[in-house]
C-alpha cells in the first residue's frame, strides 16, 4: 500500500517537511487551537492539563485543523496526519491512532529508517524536538541527569548511531531511567532489521500515549497504569489513616523519588496514577513509625520505623495494589 497515492503527494510521507521547522500556518493553527482550549478552562486546570478533544470533534475537523492537532504525533511529520485524515470518520480513538501510525508502519524500510535517522538523539538537542518530546523527556527526568550520566548517554548515543545510523528510540514514559540506559546497551547488540522493528514498536507506544492523552471517546487505548496501597492498623483492626507512602525508582546507583501519597480514612493511597508505570525496579516505603507516634503509641512499643518493599514493574498499563497489615512491632503484606 502506497500512502503517497492516498494523499496525492509526490514526496515520501516520512520525509515531507521533517526539516522544515519554520513558523508557518500549521504552527499558527496549532497555537490557535491550543489557546482556545486553554481559554475555556478555569486557570488552575488550564495550567495543569490542556482540555482533551472529543472523538466527535476530531471527526468534524477540516484538514487544516486536523493537521494542526495531529501533525506532530509522529515527530514533525504532518503528512502522516494528512494521510490519516482521508480515513475519517474514526469509530474509536484507537482507530485514529492506528490511522496515524500507518504512515510509519506501512512504508518501506528505507523510509522508516530515514525517519529515525532524522530524529534527535535522546537527551541531546542537536536537532529540535516537538513540544511533546520535550515534555516526555522532562517527565522521565532525562533533563535532570548529572554530568556523568549525560556523558555516558552521549557515549552510548554515538555508539548506537555508528552502528545503526539512526536515533535510539524508546518510549521514555514507559521506562525508568535505568532501563532506558540498560535497553540502549542491550539493543546495541541487535541486528539492523531487528533494531528497526524495535524502534517502530517503541514509536508505536509513544504515539499511542500522545493520542490517548489528546483525545477522549469510545475505544480509547489503555495508556495508564497505577500503584495503589491499602494499610490496616492491626492494633485496632481499622484502616490506618495518615500513613505516608513513598515510591522510589531504585534501578540505578541512586534512588529517585517517583511518587508519594498519604493514606485516607479508608487506609488507601494512590501512589502513582494518571500515567504509565515505567518498567523498572521500585521500593515502596511506608512510614509506619511516624504514623504510630502521631496516633499516641508509646515510643517503647515502637520497633519498625519505615517498612520497605521492593517491586519490579513489567507492564506499564497494569494496576498494582499492595496491602500492608501492621502493628508497631510486626507487619505482613500481600499484593
Amino acid at each position: 500500500m502506497n500512502l503517497n497515492t492516498i494523499v496525492e503527494v509526490k514526496h515520501p510521507i516520512l520525509v515531507e517537511q521533517i526539516a522544515n521547522l519554520s513558523f508557518g500556518r500549521r504552527d499558527f493553527l496549532r497555537m490557535t487551537l491550543a489557546g482556545a482550549a486553554m481559554a475555556s478552562l478555569p486557570l488552575g486546570r488550564a495550567l495543569a492539563q490542556p482540555a482533551k478533544l472529543t472523538l466527535d470533534e476530531v471527526n468534524r475537523m477540516d484538514l487544516d485543523a486536523f493537521v494542526a492537532a495531529f501533525g506532530d504525533v509522529i515527530e514533525f511529520t504532518p503528512a502522516a496526519a494528512k494521510a490519516a485524515f482521508t480515513k475519517r470518520p474514526f469509530a474509536t480513538v484507537t482507530a485514529l491512532h492506528e490511522a496515524l501510525f500507518d504512515s510509519l508502519r506501512l512504508v518501506p524500510p528505507a523510509e522508516q529508517h530515514a525517519f529515525f535517522h532524522r530524529l534527535s538523539d535522546i537527551g541531546e538537542n542537536a536537532v529540535p524536538l516537538t513540544a511533546a518530546s520535550t515534555s516526555e523527556q522532562s517527565k522521565a527526568s532525562i533533563s535532570s541527569l548529572d554530568a556523568a550520566e549525560l556523558a555516558r548517554l552521549h557515549e552510548l548515543n554515538l555508539a548506537y548511531r555508528a552502528k545503526f545510523d539512526m536515533s535510539y528510540t524508546i518510549c521514555v514514559r514507559r521506562n525508568t531511567l535505568q532501563r532506558i540506559f540498560d535497553e540502549l546497551e542491550r539493543r546495541l547488540h541487535n541486528e539492523t532489521d531487528i533494531e528497526l522493528a524495535t524502534a517502530i514498536q517503541e514509536q508505536y507506544f509513544i504515539t499511542r500515549i500522545r493520542v490517548g492523552e489528546q483525545v477522549s471517546g469510545a475505544g480509547a487505548p489503555k495508556i495508564y497504569g497505577e500503584i495503589t496501597t491499602h494499610v490496616l492498623n492491626a492494633m485496632v483492626g481499622k484502616p490506618a489513616n495518615g500513613v505516608i507512602v513513598e515510591l522510589y525508582d531504585v534501578g540505578g546507583d541512586k534512588a529517585r523519588k517517583a511518587g508519594e501519597a498519604m493514606t485516607n480514612v479508608d487506609g488507601r493511597a494512590d501512589v502513582m496514577k494518571g500515567s504509565p508505570v515505567p518498567i523498572g525496579r521500585y521500593e515502596l516505603r511506608f512510614a509506619i513509625g511516624d504514623y504510630f507516634r502521631k496516633s499516641g503509641t508509646p515510643v517503647a512499643e515502637l520497633f519498625f520505623d519505615v517498612v520497605p518493599m521492593r517491586l519490579y514493574i513489567s507492564k506499564p498499563e497494569e494496576s498494582y495494589h499492595v496491602r500492608l497489615i501492621t502493628t508497631p512491632f510486626n507487619y505482613s503484606t500481600h499484593g
